[in-house]
């Protein structure tokens, strides 16, 4: 009888150790997703050799940051730090490629229909606790999207990069107020690209800009592109989508092509991949390739869309240094 109660007090020291740490290990993993890797960002510094591109450009530096999603988590204050992390890398170039504001039905119903976004009236069990907690605390307050507008023309007006910003626009923005992101994109003097041609001369020498609108509204018209390129110079696509790869590639014209809108999936799983990923971003998802004689590159973003969550799937700003070969 002892040794049975002695095993039964065993089992049920290690049942509730074992708990224990299943509840620590789950805790740990939901504060990593939510508050940890969000905020971590990946500074990622890629050399890019572009046949034919002239000395004048030699060691050009271009910094991309892609979807920023303006939302009750990437409020003024994030973005006004990440803006002065890419002036902190004195980039020749800054390029944004779309998605500014947030389209989520319940986070699009704001303040003239007198609603908050679902998840701060129905919080998760997890966001609950968080808030006990007081590791995680919503500084969310309804607001118009004229006021994203605000946020974002007060912390992108303090871009400053040596020579020019650039912009394309994303389906979110096309899917809110893609006006208002406009004016923001103008009052903060960056140069936005629909489906139109910008180009940068330096001593007789020409580097070519070129951004396509968004393809998922269905804006946007390569061959409008092409026809504006200069018969001379480098080219380089700004495309919000990635997977638009297949078309500009064939096309010969563009020697490098910057895009986001995947996030690299916002969850990563080992051995697995992105589970959840938006049309038009399911091939080229994120990283480096290589198409035809075009380089590729699709940045995982640097805010996110609902759930503002990240596993495996740093933020990003890609620092990208052009040499001539």
């Amino acid at each position: 009888m002892k040794y049975l109660i002695k095993s039964i007090v065993s089992l049920v020291k290690f049942m509730t150790l074992s708990t224990t740490m299943i509840v620590i290990a789950i805790f740990s993993f939901l504060f990593y997703i939510y508050t940890i890797e969000p905020e971590w960002i990946d500074f990622k510094n890629i050399d890019l050799n572009l046949p034919n591109l002239s000395k004048e450009f030699e060691g050009w530096k271009i910094v991309q940051v892609s979807d920023i999603h303006i939302s009750e988590w990437m409020t003024e204050k994030r973005l006004e730090n990440i803006v002065q992390l890419i002036n902190e890398q004195n980039p020749d170039i800054v390029v944004l490629t779309g998605d500014f504001f947030s389209q989520r039905i319940t986070y699009t119903k704001r303040f003239g229909e007198n609603h908050l976004p679902y998840v701060e009236k129905h919080p998760s069990f997890f966001k609950k606790i968080m808030n006990k907690t007081g590791i995680y605390t919503s500084n969310f307050k309804e607001r118009s999207l004229d006021e994203d507008r605000i946020i974002l023309t007060n912390a992108l007006s303090k871009l400053n990069p040596t020579y020019k910003s650039f912009s394309v626009l994303g389906n979110h923005d096309y899917g809110t107020n893609f006006s208002l992101v406009e004016t923001a994109l103008k009052d903060s003097n960056i140069i936005n690209l629909k489906n139109d041609v910008y180009t940068i001369e330096k001593n007789n020498s020409i580097l070519n800009i070129a951004g396509v609108d968004d393809i998922l509204f269905r804006k946007y018209n390569l061959d409008l592109v092409l026809e504006k390129l200069p018969k001379t110079g480098v080219n380089i696509l700004l495309a919000h989508e990635p997977d638009l790869a297949f078309e500009s590639a064939i096309t010969h014209r563009f020697a490098l092509q910057l895009s986001g809108h995947s996030h690299g999936g916002q969850v990563n799983i080992p051995f697995f991949g992105a589970p959840f990923l938006p049309p038009y971003g399911e091939i080229y998802i994120s990283g480096l390739y290589h198409l035809e004689d075009m380089i590729q590159y699709t940045n995982r973003g640097i805010g996110m869309a609902y759930p503002y969550i990240r596993f495996n799937c740093r933020p990003e700003i890609t620092i990208f240094t052009l040499h001539s070969p």
